[in-house]
Protein backbone atom coordinates (compact mmCIF):
# COMPACT_ATOMS: atom_id res chain seq x y z
CA UNK A 1 0.00 0.00 0.00
CA UNK A 2 1.32 3.46 -0.90
CA UNK A 3 2.12 6.07 1.75
CA UNK A 4 -0.89 8.23 0.81
CA UNK A 5 -3.18 5.21 0.93
CA UNK A 6 -1.83 4.25 4.36
CA UNK A 7 -2.45 7.75 5.68
CA UNK A 8 -6.00 7.72 4.35
CA UNK A 9 -6.60 4.33 5.98
CA UNK A 10 -5.37 5.65 9.33
CA UNK A 11 -7.49 8.81 8.96
CA UNK A 12 -10.57 6.67 8.33
CA UNK A 13 -9.79 4.60 11.42
CA UNK A 14 -9.35 7.72 13.60
CA UNK A 15 -12.70 9.07 12.41
CA UNK A 16 -14.31 5.82 13.52
CA UNK A 17 -12.44 5.58 16.82
CA UNK A 18 -12.99 9.20 17.97
CA UNK A 19 -10.68 8.55 20.94
CA UNK A 20 -7.05 8.18 21.97
CA UNK A 21 -5.45 5.18 20.29
CA UNK A 22 -2.13 3.34 20.46
CA UNK A 23 -0.06 2.23 17.50
CA UNK A 24 -1.26 -1.31 18.18
CA UNK A 25 -4.92 -0.22 18.13
CA UNK A 26 -4.48 1.39 14.72
CA UNK A 27 -2.48 -1.55 13.35
CA UNK A 28 -5.18 -3.98 14.43
CA UNK A 29 -7.97 -1.77 13.09
CA UNK A 30 -6.39 -1.09 9.69
CA UNK A 31 -4.37 -4.23 9.02
CA UNK A 32 -1.22 -2.14 8.50
CA UNK A 33 2.12 -2.97 10.09
CA UNK A 34 3.15 -1.00 13.17
CA UNK A 35 6.00 0.80 11.36
CA UNK A 36 3.67 2.09 8.65
CA UNK A 37 1.11 3.09 11.26
CA UNK A 38 3.69 5.08 13.21
CA UNK A 39 4.81 6.93 10.07
CA UNK A 40 1.20 7.73 9.15
CA UNK A 41 0.38 8.98 12.67
CA UNK A 42 3.44 11.27 12.68
CA UNK A 43 2.46 12.59 9.28
CA UNK A 44 -1.05 13.35 10.53
CA UNK A 45 0.30 15.09 13.62
CA UNK A 46 2.03 17.58 11.32
CA UNK A 47 -1.30 18.60 9.82
CA UNK A 48 -3.98 18.00 12.45
CA UNK A 49 -4.55 19.01 16.05
CA UNK A 50 -3.36 16.20 18.31
CA UNK A 51 -1.68 15.34 21.58
CA UNK A 52 0.42 12.53 23.00
CA UNK A 53 -0.31 10.93 26.35
CA UNK A 54 0.46 7.83 28.40
CA UNK A 55 -2.11 5.28 29.55
CA UNK A 56 -2.05 3.87 33.07
CA UNK A 57 -0.33 0.75 31.75
CA UNK A 58 2.47 2.89 30.25
CA UNK A 59 1.30 2.69 26.62
CA UNK A 60 1.88 5.72 24.41
CA UNK A 61 -1.37 6.92 22.84
CA UNK A 62 -2.21 9.43 20.13
CA UNK A 63 -5.28 11.61 20.63
CA UNK A 64 -6.77 13.46 17.64
CA UNK A 65 -10.03 14.17 19.42
CA UNK A 66 -13.55 13.38 18.24
CA UNK A 67 -12.80 14.88 14.82
CA UNK A 68 -9.71 15.62 12.74
CA UNK A 69 -9.19 19.38 12.99
CA UNK A 70 -6.50 20.89 10.73
CA UNK A 71 -3.75 22.85 12.47
CA UNK A 72 -4.19 26.58 12.09
CA UNK A 73 -7.89 26.31 11.33
CA UNK A 74 -9.33 29.61 12.45
CA UNK A 75 -12.65 30.15 14.16
CA UNK A 76 -15.00 33.02 13.36
CA UNK A 77 -13.59 34.84 16.38
CA UNK A 78 -10.04 34.40 15.07
CA UNK A 79 -11.04 35.74 11.65
CA UNK A 80 -12.78 38.73 13.19
CA UNK A 81 -9.74 39.52 15.33
CA UNK A 82 -7.44 39.20 12.31
CA UNK A 83 -9.66 41.48 10.25
CA UNK A 84 -9.68 44.02 13.07
CA UNK A 85 -5.88 44.00 13.24
CA UNK A 86 -5.55 44.50 9.49
CA UNK A 87 -8.11 47.32 9.47
CA UNK A 88 -6.33 49.04 12.35
CA UNK A 89 -2.95 48.61 10.66
CA UNK A 90 -4.30 50.04 7.39
CA UNK A 91 -5.93 52.95 9.17
CA UNK A 92 -2.71 53.63 11.09
CA UNK A 93 -0.59 53.88 7.94
CA UNK A 94 -3.13 55.90 5.99
CA UNK A 95 -3.67 58.23 8.90
CA UNK A 96 0.03 58.69 9.48
CA UNK A 97 0.50 59.47 5.80
CA UNK A 98 -2.30 62.05 5.82
CA UNK A 99 -0.98 63.50 9.04
CA UNK A 100 2.48 63.86 7.51
CA UNK A 101 1.02 65.63 4.48
CA UNK A 102 -0.85 68.05 6.72
CA UNK A 103 2.26 68.67 8.79
CA UNK A 104 4.23 69.39 5.61
CA UNK A 105 1.54 71.76 4.37
CA UNK A 106 1.53 73.68 7.64
CA UNK A 107 5.31 73.47 7.89
CA UNK A 108 5.72 75.29 4.56
CA UNK A 109 3.90 78.24 6.04
CA UNK A 110 6.33 78.41 8.91
CA UNK A 111 9.55 77.72 6.99
CA UNK A 112 10.60 81.33 7.19
CA UNK A 113 10.07 81.34 10.95
CA UNK A 114 11.99 78.06 11.30
CA UNK A 115 14.93 79.41 9.29
CA UNK A 116 14.91 82.62 11.31
CA UNK A 117 14.89 80.67 14.56
CA UNK A 118 17.65 78.39 13.27
CA UNK A 119 19.83 81.35 12.29
CA UNK A 120 19.38 82.84 15.73
CA UNK A 121 20.12 79.53 17.44
CA UNK A 122 23.14 78.70 15.30
CA UNK A 123 24.68 82.16 15.61
CA UNK A 124 26.16 81.06 18.93
CA UNK A 125 27.68 77.91 17.46
CA UNK A 126 31.44 77.85 17.20
CA UNK A 127 32.01 75.71 14.11
CA UNK A 128 28.95 76.20 11.88
CA UNK A 129 27.74 79.25 10.06
CA UNK A 130 24.13 80.52 10.22
CA UNK A 131 23.18 79.25 6.77
CA UNK A 132 24.47 75.74 7.44
CA UNK A 133 22.67 75.58 10.78
CA UNK A 134 19.40 76.68 9.19
CA UNK A 135 19.67 74.09 6.43
CA UNK A 136 20.36 71.31 8.94
CA UNK A 137 17.30 72.23 10.99
CA UNK A 138 14.94 72.33 8.02
CA UNK A 139 16.17 68.98 6.73
CA UNK A 140 15.81 67.45 10.22
CA UNK A 141 12.21 68.64 10.60
CA UNK A 142 11.08 67.28 7.25
CA UNK A 143 12.94 64.01 7.78
CA UNK A 144 11.12 63.51 11.08
CA UNK A 145 7.73 64.12 9.47
CA UNK A 146 8.20 61.31 6.96
CA UNK A 147 9.66 58.76 9.37
CA UNK A 148 6.57 56.76 10.29
CA UNK A 149 8.28 54.29 12.60
CA UNK A 150 8.24 55.96 16.00
CA UNK A 151 10.67 53.62 17.78
CA UNK A 152 14.19 52.34 17.43
CA UNK A 153 15.01 48.59 17.20
CA UNK A 154 16.59 48.84 20.65
CA UNK A 155 15.02 47.56 23.86
CA UNK A 156 15.35 48.69 27.42
CA UNK A 157 13.73 47.48 30.63
CA UNK A 158 10.93 49.42 32.29
CA UNK A 159 8.70 48.73 35.31
CA UNK A 160 4.90 49.04 35.49
CA UNK A 161 2.97 50.33 38.50
CA UNK A 162 2.80 46.86 40.06
CA UNK A 163 6.58 46.41 39.93
CA UNK A 164 6.76 44.07 36.91
CA UNK A 165 9.71 44.71 34.61
CA UNK A 166 9.07 44.44 30.87
CA UNK A 167 10.77 45.06 27.52
CA UNK A 168 10.14 48.48 26.00
CA UNK A 169 11.19 50.01 22.68
CA UNK A 170 13.66 52.86 22.81
CA UNK A 171 11.63 55.85 21.58
CA UNK A 172 12.71 57.85 18.55
CA UNK A 173 15.01 60.59 19.82
CA UNK A 174 14.53 64.27 18.95
CA UNK A 175 16.18 65.38 15.71
CA UNK A 176 17.96 68.16 17.58
CA UNK A 177 18.90 66.65 20.94
CA UNK A 178 19.56 68.87 23.91
CA UNK A 179 22.97 69.28 25.45
CA UNK A 180 21.62 67.40 28.48
CA UNK A 181 19.12 64.95 26.97
CA UNK A 182 16.71 63.13 29.23
CA UNK A 183 16.82 59.34 29.41
CA UNK A 184 14.62 57.71 26.72
CA UNK A 185 13.49 61.13 25.48
CA UNK A 186 11.03 60.93 22.59
CA UNK A 187 10.87 63.28 19.60
CA UNK A 188 7.88 65.57 19.24
CA UNK A 189 6.92 64.07 15.85
CA UNK A 190 6.88 60.60 17.44
CA UNK A 191 4.77 62.01 20.28
CA UNK A 192 2.25 63.31 17.73
CA UNK A 193 1.80 59.85 16.17
CA UNK A 194 1.66 58.09 19.55
CA UNK A 195 -0.88 60.59 20.89
CA UNK A 196 -3.39 59.24 18.38
CA UNK A 197 -2.39 55.63 17.72
CA UNK A 198 -0.40 54.68 20.82
CA UNK A 199 3.25 53.59 21.08
CA UNK A 200 4.60 50.47 19.41
CA UNK A 201 4.70 47.33 21.55
CA UNK A 202 7.34 44.61 21.59
CA UNK A 203 5.65 41.68 19.89
CA UNK A 204 7.15 38.17 19.56
CA UNK A 205 7.91 36.55 16.21
CA UNK A 206 5.08 34.35 14.90
CA UNK A 207 7.30 31.24 15.30
CA UNK A 208 9.05 32.49 18.44
CA UNK A 209 7.74 29.67 20.63
CA UNK A 210 8.94 27.00 18.19
CA UNK A 211 12.35 28.70 17.95
CA UNK A 212 12.70 28.84 21.73
CA UNK A 213 11.69 25.21 22.24
CA UNK A 214 14.12 24.11 19.52
CA UNK A 215 16.93 26.04 21.22
CA UNK A 216 15.97 24.49 24.55
CA UNK A 217 16.06 20.97 23.07
CA UNK A 218 19.53 21.58 21.65
CA UNK A 219 20.79 22.86 25.00
CA UNK A 220 18.99 20.04 26.84
CA UNK A 221 20.86 17.27 24.96
CA UNK A 222 18.03 16.57 22.56
CA UNK A 223 15.26 15.68 25.02
CA UNK A 224 11.91 17.40 25.63
CA UNK A 225 8.89 16.79 27.88
CA UNK A 226 5.48 18.40 28.15
CA UNK A 227 6.70 19.93 31.42
CA UNK A 228 9.46 21.73 29.51
CA UNK A 229 6.95 23.16 27.05
CA UNK A 230 4.88 24.50 29.94
CA UNK A 231 7.89 26.12 31.58
CA UNK A 232 8.84 27.91 28.38
CA UNK A 233 5.37 28.92 27.19
CA UNK A 234 2.98 29.03 30.14
CA UNK A 235 0.54 26.80 28.26
CA UNK A 236 -2.01 24.71 30.11
CA UNK A 237 -1.36 20.97 30.27
CA UNK A 238 -3.76 20.31 27.39
CA UNK A 239 -2.29 23.04 25.18
CA UNK A 240 1.25 21.91 25.94
CA UNK A 241 0.44 18.31 25.03
CA UNK A 242 -0.87 19.47 21.65
CA UNK A 243 2.18 21.64 21.02
CA UNK A 244 4.45 18.78 22.09
CA UNK A 245 2.82 16.38 19.61
CA UNK A 246 3.06 18.83 16.72
CA UNK A 247 6.66 19.74 17.54
CA UNK A 248 7.68 16.07 17.71
CA UNK A 249 6.16 15.44 14.29
CA UNK A 250 7.60 18.60 12.69
CA UNK A 251 11.15 18.08 13.99
CA UNK A 252 11.34 14.32 13.33
CA UNK A 253 11.41 13.55 17.03
CA UNK A 254 10.87 10.15 18.59
CA UNK A 255 8.33 9.94 21.41
CA UNK A 256 8.80 7.34 24.13
CA UNK A 257 7.68 6.45 27.65
CA UNK A 258 9.92 5.75 30.66
CA UNK A 259 9.36 2.87 33.07
CA UNK A 260 7.74 5.37 35.45
CA UNK A 261 5.22 6.39 32.78
CA UNK A 262 6.81 9.73 31.81
CA UNK A 263 6.28 10.89 28.23
CA UNK A 264 9.34 12.38 26.55
CA UNK A 265 10.80 12.82 23.08
CA UNK A 266 14.31 12.84 21.65
CA UNK A 267 15.47 14.86 18.64
CA UNK A 268 18.66 13.61 17.04
CA UNK A 269 18.37 15.88 14.00
CA UNK A 270 18.22 19.04 16.10
CA UNK A 271 21.53 18.10 17.68
CA UNK A 272 23.36 17.86 14.36
CA UNK A 273 25.12 21.24 14.45
CA UNK A 274 28.55 22.71 15.08
CA UNK A 275 27.27 26.02 16.47
CA UNK A 276 24.36 27.37 18.50
CA UNK A 277 25.06 31.07 17.87
CA UNK A 278 21.90 31.42 15.77
CA UNK A 279 19.62 29.77 18.34
CA UNK A 280 16.86 31.84 19.91
CA UNK A 281 17.35 32.98 23.51
CA UNK A 282 15.80 30.67 26.10
CA UNK A 283 13.61 32.64 28.49
CA UNK A 284 11.22 30.85 30.83
CA UNK A 285 7.59 31.93 30.92
CA UNK A 286 7.87 33.62 34.32
CA UNK A 287 10.84 35.74 33.21
CA UNK A 288 8.86 37.43 30.42
CA UNK A 289 6.46 39.87 32.05
CA UNK A 290 3.93 41.46 29.71
CA UNK A 291 4.17 45.17 29.04
CA UNK A 292 1.24 47.42 29.99
CA UNK A 293 -0.85 48.97 27.23
CA UNK A 294 -0.16 52.71 27.06
CA UNK A 295 -2.58 55.31 25.77
CA UNK A 296 0.16 57.59 24.39
CA UNK A 297 3.44 56.80 26.15
CA UNK A 298 4.17 60.54 26.07
CA UNK A 299 5.11 62.94 28.82
CA UNK A 300 2.37 65.18 30.21
CA UNK A 301 4.04 68.18 28.59
CA UNK A 302 4.12 66.61 25.12
CA UNK A 303 0.51 65.44 25.43
CA UNK A 304 -0.55 68.94 26.41
CA UNK A 305 1.35 70.50 23.51
CA UNK A 306 -0.06 68.05 20.95
CA UNK A 307 -3.59 68.54 22.26
CA UNK A 308 -3.18 72.34 22.19
CA UNK A 309 -1.92 72.35 18.60
CA UNK A 310 -4.64 69.93 17.47
CA UNK A 311 -7.32 72.05 19.13
CA UNK A 312 -5.90 75.20 17.53
CA UNK A 313 -5.91 73.61 14.05
CA UNK A 314 -9.41 72.23 14.63
CA UNK A 315 -10.77 75.64 15.60
CA UNK A 316 -9.07 77.24 12.60
CA UNK A 317 -10.62 74.64 10.27
CA UNK A 318 -14.09 75.34 11.72
CA UNK A 319 -13.52 79.05 11.17
CA UNK A 320 -12.51 78.41 7.54
CA UNK A 321 -15.59 76.22 6.97
CA UNK A 322 -17.85 78.99 8.22
CA UNK A 323 -16.85 81.00 5.12
CA UNK A 324 -16.41 78.09 2.74
CA UNK A 325 -18.71 79.55 0.06
CA UNK A 326 -16.47 82.53 -0.40
CA UNK A 327 -13.30 80.36 -0.49
CA UNK A 328 -14.58 77.73 -2.93
CA UNK A 329 -12.43 74.58 -3.24
CA UNK A 330 -9.80 76.08 -0.97
CA UNK A 331 -12.33 75.97 1.82
CA UNK A 332 -12.57 72.20 1.56
CA UNK A 333 -8.80 71.64 1.76
CA UNK A 334 -8.24 74.24 4.44
CA UNK A 335 -11.46 73.53 6.34
CA UNK A 336 -13.09 70.09 5.93
CA UNK A 337 -9.91 68.01 5.52
CA UNK A 338 -8.07 69.32 8.59
CA UNK A 339 -11.36 69.24 10.53
CA UNK A 340 -11.61 65.47 9.98
CA UNK A 341 -7.93 64.79 10.66
CA UNK A 342 -7.69 66.83 13.84
CA UNK A 343 -11.07 65.61 15.12
CA UNK A 344 -9.54 62.12 15.02
CA UNK A 345 -6.76 63.42 17.25
CA UNK A 346 -9.29 63.33 20.08
CA UNK A 347 -11.79 60.71 18.88
CA UNK A 348 -9.32 57.83 18.39
CA UNK A 349 -7.69 58.07 21.86
CA UNK A 350 -11.14 58.26 23.48
CA UNK A 351 -12.20 55.09 21.65
CA UNK A 352 -8.94 53.33 22.53
CA UNK A 353 -9.07 54.18 26.24
CA UNK A 354 -11.71 51.62 27.43
CA UNK A 355 -10.11 48.86 25.32
CA UNK A 356 -6.71 49.57 26.89
CA UNK A 357 -8.25 49.58 30.36
CA UNK A 358 -9.58 46.05 29.82
CA UNK A 359 -6.32 44.84 28.26
CA UNK A 360 -4.34 46.17 31.22
CA UNK A 361 -6.55 44.23 33.63
CA UNK A 362 -5.73 41.05 31.67
CA UNK A 363 -2.04 42.00 31.48
CA UNK A 364 -1.92 42.28 35.28
CA UNK A 365 -3.56 38.86 35.68
CA UNK A 366 -1.13 37.31 33.19
CA UNK A 367 1.86 38.65 35.11
CA UNK A 368 0.54 37.27 38.40
CA UNK A 369 0.03 33.91 36.66
CA UNK A 370 3.69 33.95 35.63
CA UNK A 371 4.74 34.31 39.27
CA UNK A 372 2.48 31.40 40.24
CA UNK A 373 4.09 29.29 37.50
CA UNK A 374 7.54 30.12 38.83
CA UNK A 375 6.57 29.06 42.34
CA UNK A 376 5.08 25.79 41.12
CA UNK A 377 7.92 24.73 38.83
CA UNK A 378 10.53 25.87 41.33
CA UNK A 379 9.24 23.42 43.92
CA UNK A 380 10.14 19.75 44.28
CA UNK A 381 7.08 18.88 46.42
CA UNK A 382 4.70 16.17 45.23
CA UNK A 383 1.69 18.25 46.27
CA UNK A 384 1.32 22.01 46.40
CA UNK A 385 -1.31 23.97 48.30
CA UNK A 386 -2.41 27.49 47.44
CA UNK A 387 -0.90 29.02 50.58
CA UNK A 388 2.49 27.43 49.87
CA UNK A 389 2.53 28.79 46.33
CA UNK A 390 1.73 32.34 47.43
CA UNK A 391 4.45 32.18 50.06
CA UNK A 392 7.01 30.98 47.51
CA UNK A 393 5.94 33.63 44.98
CA UNK A 394 6.39 36.43 47.49
CA UNK A 395 9.79 35.07 48.57
CA UNK A 396 11.04 35.34 44.99
CA UNK A 397 9.73 38.88 44.49
CA UNK A 398 12.15 41.76 43.98
CA UNK A 399 10.20 44.77 42.70
CA UNK A 400 6.90 42.92 42.20
CA UNK A 401 3.79 43.49 44.30
CA UNK A 402 3.00 41.27 47.28
CA UNK A 403 0.35 38.65 46.50
CA UNK A 404 -2.50 37.63 48.80
CA UNK A 405 -4.70 34.55 48.51
CA UNK A 406 -7.79 36.69 49.05
CA UNK A 407 -6.99 38.62 45.85
CA UNK A 408 -5.76 35.84 43.57
CA UNK A 409 -7.58 32.76 44.90
CA UNK A 410 -9.59 32.02 41.75
CA UNK A 411 -6.56 32.60 39.52
CA UNK A 412 -4.57 30.19 41.71
CA UNK A 413 -7.17 27.47 41.32
CA UNK A 414 -7.25 27.92 37.53
CA UNK A 415 -3.46 27.91 37.25
CA UNK A 416 -3.07 24.80 39.39
CA UNK A 417 -5.54 23.01 37.17
CA UNK A 418 -3.73 24.31 34.06
CA UNK A 419 -0.36 23.06 35.27
CA UNK A 420 -1.15 19.61 36.61
CA UNK A 421 -4.66 18.78 35.48
CA UNK A 422 -5.11 16.83 38.75
CA UNK A 423 -6.37 18.37 42.00
CA UNK A 424 -7.31 17.26 45.49
CA UNK A 425 -8.08 18.71 48.91
CA UNK A 426 -5.65 18.40 51.84
CA UNK A 427 -6.37 17.98 55.58
CA UNK A 428 -6.73 21.75 56.00
CA UNK A 429 -9.44 21.88 53.37
CA UNK A 430 -7.14 23.64 50.89
CA UNK A 431 -7.08 22.86 47.20
CA UNK A 432 -3.83 21.11 46.28
CA UNK A 433 -2.35 20.14 42.93
CA UNK A 434 -0.73 16.76 42.36
CA UNK A 435 2.72 17.37 40.87
CA UNK A 436 3.64 13.69 40.47
CA UNK A 437 3.47 13.73 36.68
CA UNK A 438 5.66 16.83 36.48
CA UNK A 439 8.20 15.30 38.85
CA UNK A 440 8.57 12.04 36.91
CA UNK A 441 8.98 14.06 33.69
CA UNK A 442 11.79 16.03 35.33
CA UNK A 443 13.34 12.73 36.44
CA UNK A 444 13.13 11.43 32.87
CA UNK A 445 15.20 14.38 31.68
CA UNK A 446 17.83 13.76 34.36
CA UNK A 447 18.05 10.07 33.48
CA UNK A 448 18.44 10.89 29.79
CA UNK A 449 21.26 13.33 30.63
CA UNK A 450 23.07 10.59 32.55
CA UNK A 451 22.66 8.18 29.61
CA UNK A 452 24.11 10.80 27.29
CA UNK A 453 27.13 11.27 29.54
CA UNK A 454 27.75 7.54 29.68
CA UNK A 455 27.38 7.08 25.92
CA UNK A 456 29.81 9.95 25.31
CA UNK A 457 32.63 7.77 26.68
CA UNK A 458 33.63 5.84 23.56
CA UNK A 459 37.11 4.65 24.64
CA UNK A 460 38.52 3.98 28.05
CA UNK A 461 41.70 2.27 29.39
CA UNK A 462 42.21 0.87 32.87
Amino acid sequence: MSTDASIEAVKAFLRRAKAAVSEGDVAAGTGLDVGTVKGALYSLMRGYRSSLAVREDGTLVYDFGAALIPLGERTLRDRAASLGRWLWKGFSWIYKASLAVMLVAYAVTFVVLIIAAAIAASAAAEDEGPAEGAALLVRAVFRSIFEFMTYQPILYSDTDRYGYRYAHFEPKAPVLPKRRPKEHEKSFIASVYDFVLGPARVEPHVRAQHQEVAAFVRKNRGVLTVRDVQQLSGMSRTEAERFFATFVAEQDGVADVTDDGALYATFEELLRSKSTKHDAPIVFYWDEYEAPFELTGNTTGNNALVALLAAFNLLCSFYVMSGVEALGNAGVWLGAVPAVIFSLFFAVPLLRAPVLWWRNKLQHVHNIRKRIFRAIFGSSDQQLAASDIIERANEKATTEEKLRIADVGSLLDETLLDVSGEQDVNDRGELVADMTRLRIEAQAVEEHALEQEESAVVFRTN
